[in-house]
């Protein structure tokens, strides 16, 4: 690699690290071709990427980006999972391929430009994800509204059940 082409990598990653919401650091070591194809398609699908990074590239990228606190975990073969968008999703997708796969090991990962280690992506893959946390919000914020709209309704019907009763106790008498 030339250092022209070296420079446009760094750049590339440069600007890659600086633009995702979570990554995970992993060493993908024992791994083959079609266990890592099948990981990335399942990561695919919750929006979600895995890339084989060379180690001394990634530690001049790193700098001045949110993994740059991280970039000491850059020894040995590292692939980094990353998302732009919900990181619940690959998250989940990267424990459960863990727990089928022992060769992927999660190192340590960077969360909204936090330091995570694995228990915390292990709380992460429990989570429901995003559309689910966003629809029981919505239904939290929709009950009140609704209950008071039932007893509203309410008052009515009661008052027209006890004219009710009074009439029909004035008709048998």
């Amino acid at each position: 690699m030339g250092r022209a082409e070296r420079d446009r990598e760094i750049q590339d990653l440069h600007e890659l690290f600086g633009s995702f919401e979570m990554a995970i650091l992993a060493d993908y070591r024992g791994l083959n071709v079609s266990e890592i194809t099948d990981f990335r398609s399942q990561l695919r699908n919750v929006q979600g990427r895995f890339r084989v990074v060379k180690n001394t590239l990634s530690i001049r990228a790193a700098d001045g980006t949110p993994l740059e606190s991280v970039k000491d975990h850059f020894v040995g073969p590292v692939g980094i999972l990353y998302t732009v968008g919900d990181p619940v999703g690959p998250a989940k997708i990267l424990v459960e391929f863990m727990k089928k796969n022992e060769k992927l090991e999660a190192k340590v990962g960077v969360l909204s430009g936090k330091v995570i280690g694995m228990d915390d992506i292990r709380m992460l893959a429990d989570l429901p994800d995003r559309s689910t946390l966003v629809a029981k919000a919505l239904s939290s914020m929709q009950a009140p509204a609704a209950n008071f709209v039932r007893t509203l309704a309410e008052v009515p019907g009661s008052f027209v059940r006890v004219l009710e009763a009074i009439r029909s106790q004035k008709e048998a008498a």
